[in-house]
């Protein structure tokens, strides 16, 4: 979204956009015809704070209803989160979304929030793609546990099969 100052049209920040939309959200409800309910006064107060919350991602996944839907055009700051798909995501690198530039479709723009798992063989972390590998962690992918032997600092996207002997041992 853009405002106008001085002559110019001028990018706004996230927060002035969540501003504008707060009292659009606002407006339309002082419309209603029927006072709120308390629960539906904390769901709005939820939905309009979700991204200032500081919680785990277990947390923030049971949460996943409250975060805004991904759309272009957005100015995405570092650290917030959106919903796409059924899926939450997390901001890696502050851009403005546009076509093409979908969570799934840009790794290095996003990456998806899971449940944490501690990394033992009792609970291997769910491996996706897009994540780096932790030395002597157990990743769990297509019904398949492997053990990490090497850290690879950066995510990585290949499957964990095409990784074995350079990251990743089967565990038998």
């Amino acid at each position: 979204m853009r405002k106008y100052i001085n002559g110019q049209h001028v990018e706004m920040t996230t927060d002035e956009i969540d501003d504008v939309k707060s009292a659009a959200a606002r407006d339309k409800l002082m419309q209603r015809s029927r006072p709120l309910s308390g629960e539906e006064v904390t769901q709005l107060i939820i939905a309009q704070q979700i991204n200032s919350l500081e919680v785990d991602d277990n947390t923030a996944l049971r949460m996943l209803d409250y975060y805004p839907e991904w759309s272009p055009g957005v100015s995405c700051v570092q650290g917030r989160k959106y919903r796409r798909g059924g899926k939450l995501w997390r901001v890696r690198q502050a851009h403005t979304t546009q076509a093409g530039w979908e969570p799934e479709n840009a790794a290095a723009l996003w990456e998806q929030v899971n449940e944490t798992h501690a990394g033992t063989l009792d609970d291997p972390i769910p491996y996706s793609g897009n994540m780096a590998l932790t030395e002597g962690l157990y990743y769990d992918q297509d019904y398949v546990i492997y053990r990490c032997t090497r850290s690879t600092g950066n995510p990585v996207y290949h499957p964990l099969k095409e990784l074995v002997e350079l990251y990743v041992e089967v565990y038998i």
